[in-house]
């Protein structure tokens, strides 16, 4: 992949401009970001991402993005 790729989470709703298809990802793979808005989260370091062969499809959760609820 190229480094002006961008790669976005289908079906995805902006939780600020409840835009939909507007949630992209770093190519690292640690931050959603909004193109309409200046919408951005970032990963939690606890979080448990299934950690795919290289040569499989990763899936990304948008709730592997949220805070724990204690």
């Amino acid at each position: 992949m190229g480094k002006d790729f961008i790669r976005f989470i289908a079906g995805a709703v902006c939780p600020s401009c409840k835009e939909l298809d507007k949630i992209a990802i770093t190519p690292d793979d640690q931050t959603i970001y909004c193109l309409n808005c200046d919408f951005k989260e970032h990963k939690p370091v606890e979080s448990t991402v299934n950690k795919a062969k290289p040569s499989e499809a990763q899936v990304f959760n948008m709730e592997d993005f949220r805070p724990k609820k204690s």
